[in-house]
């Protein structure tokens, strides 16, 4: 009988061939069962001879193992078209299931490796006007998966699996964890800006004979009352008053099109960045431009860290602009440890069908890269201009997200911008919507 004697328990994965694919999901999928340490092995007497749980992933059957039969993906080089059709297993929908008589019912490690390679986003598909992977051309959204952390749920199975073959082996539970992050894209409403955009500012109103947007200006600019966009006192208010840290990503672009931000040469913004980041985790956003452009990426990750005195080690793109791999090599070179921007623009829910961060996987070179995906499951304009909820109905949207991820165990990101707690505009009564969120969380933590 395998007794564990040191708190942690040695799991042994055997194969006859240990891929670049398989050790990569393997070592993901044991990371999401706490408390262990995976050894792998393509000697099959000694996987036979190992005092520990023995995960057998041949086409042998092994008396006493969790058999696995593999599906054959995570032995294959290169991109195809696969037809990824989910099944409906002992209550669990699974992707490559078994064709012989195994433990699983299906293949774990063929499936996570799916999903967190993001395998069908290396395949043609056609983009949106940002030259995005969109969700309604992913196999969760044929099929309405896509509010279900896929991953997470086969790495509870396959702990399942071996307590049922190993009795003496006891897991603890995973721990929820929340993140909630802070995109300030523009800083400001009305402060802080150049002279050309207040007078555009103005011209615009007056085009639209938006009388009361041109008087919040002039009450802003001129009467000394605060920029709506101006949140920052109250966020950091809402995180500390519930024990959780947020990461702020700063934008650091030049005015275009898409990017509207302050300049990094602002004072106002320059301090603005100063304070935040001596108090909070944060990340650089990067522009709109600089996607697909190493050169500008690296220039407004060093005018960041002329600011802050640090290199900025996080990311999230600015309009979720990101493509497999280049976006992940781009980044990797650049310096970033940890990327945010995995997510879809127009759903909440898993776009990489897990709640738990992962490193990126280069499908092109067959190799696991050091990037970290932070993958999101919520934000505010996903709710509010993709879905068209009011807010009632958003909050009871984010808070079935959030509930589903703290079933797994999860990381619960959320995305949400300094302009969205303003209550002006769009975002009228959208306030209680993130407090509501971020204090039901923090509760179920405490638990």
């Amino acid at each position: 009988m395998y007794i564990c004697k040191m708190g942690r328990h040695k799991i042994m994965l055997y194969s006859p061939v240990i891929s670049s694919r398989l050790r990569y999901v393997a070592m993901q999928m044991v990371s999401m069962i706490p408390g262990t340490d995976l050894i792998l092995s393509s000697d099959k007497e000694e996987a036979l001879s190992a005092p520990y749980p023995l995960l057998n992933y041949s086409h042998e059957r092994f008396d006493g193992a969790v058999n696995i039969l593999p599906d054959g993906l995570c032995e294959e080089t290169g991109v195809r078209d696969i037809d990824a059709k989910p099944v409906s297993f002992n209550g669990n929908t699974v992707l490559f299931a078994s064709q012989g008589d195994d433990d699983m019912g299906f293949d774990p490690f063929a499936a996570s490796f799916y999903m967190l390679s993001r395998y069908e986003e290396y395949l043609p598909a056609r983009k949106d006007i940002h030259g995005r992977f969109q969700w309604k051309n992913s196999m969760v959204s044929r099929y309405g998966l896509e509010e279900e952390p896929l991953v997470d749920q086969w790495a509870a199975k396959l702990r399942k699996a071996l307590v049922k073959h190993y009795p003496a082996v006891s897991f603890p539970e995973r721990e929820f964890r929340i993140i909630p992050t802070i995109d300030i894209d523009i800083p400001w409403a009305y402060r802080n800006r150049s002279f050309w955009r207040t007078l555009g500012g103005f011209a615009r109103s007056a085009s639209k004979a938006d009388t009361a947007a041109m008087m919040e200006r002039c009450r802003v600019i001129f009467m000394g009352k605060k920029d709506p966009f101006d949140t920052y006192e109250y966020i950091e208010q809402i995180h500390r008053q519930s024990g959780i840290q947020a990461v702020f990503f700063f934008a650091a672009g030049r005015y275009s099109k898409y990017d509207k931000s302050a300049s990094l040469s602002n004072p106002a913004y320059r301090q603005m960045i100063k304070n935040i980041s001596s108090e909070n985790r944060w990340g650089i956003h990067p522009s709109y431009r600089s996607y697909g452009d190493p050169a500008l990426l690296k220039e407004e990750c060093e005018v960041l860290a002329e600011i802050t005195g640090c290199y900025p080690v996080r990311s999230r793109n600015h309009y979720l602009r990101f493509s497999f791999p280049d976006s992940c090599r781009m980044l990797e070179a650049t310096g970033i440890k940890e990327d945010y921007t995995l997510g879809w623009a127009e759903m909440t829910g898993f776009r990489a069908g897990t709640c738990t961060p992962f490193r990126f996987y280069d499908l092109e070179k067959e190799e696991a890269g050091s990037l970290v995906l932070y993958p999101f499951q919520i934000m505010d304009g996903t709710l509010c201009d993709y879905m068209k909820l009011s807010p009632a109905r958003a909050k009871v949207q984010a808070l079935d997200i959030a509930a589903r991820v703290r079933c797994a165990g999860g990381t619960l990101i959320t995305l949400w911008h300094n302009e969205s707690l303003s209550e002006s505009g769009r975002w009228k009564n959208w306030k209680n919507v993130y407090i509501d969120l971020i204090r039901t969380v923090s509760r179920w933590k405490e638990k």
